[in-house]
């Protein structure tokens, strides 16, 4: 059955137990590091990550110098989503294995600086 979890408190799930694990912007609410070796303990092995999450845009250089400038006020004023992390890059350097990904440019977003999404499945 689904469940309902922080990203940082899947102490009630037990390891190598769940199928998938969906998020729809809640990593970029969560400390990466420990959320994803949390994700990663409760994966089967053939599990998946799902993730719908801002990210840094691929645009120039200012862009993302800007979103990383608005990050903290961005976090303050969303609950503490964050625009200045590559969770499509953090997942790689922490070697998950990319099944598909996309990144999209929302038009619907109030603004460019949170309009970069990442879209993409990753195995551990």
């Amino acid at each position: 059955p689904p469940l309902n979890l922080s990203t940082s408190n899947l102490s009630a799930v037990a390891s190598e137990s769940v199928d998938a694990v969906v998020s729809l912007s809640a990593l970029c609410r969560a400390n990466l590091t420990a959320a994803l070796a949390e994700v990663r303990r409760v994966l089967k092995s053939n599990g998946r990550l799902v993730v719908f999450e801002p990210t840094l845009g691929l645009g120039s250089r200012s862009t993302r110098r800007l979103q990383v400038l608005a990050s903290p006020l961005h976090e303050a004023l969303t609950d503490g989503c964050r625009l200045d992390d590559d969770l499509a890059g953090l997942l790689e350097e922490g070697g998950w294995s990319r099944q598909s990904m996309a990144r999209h440019s929302l038009a619907a977003a109030r603004s460019w600086l949170t309009a970069p999404f990442v879209l993409g499945v990753w195995r551990p």
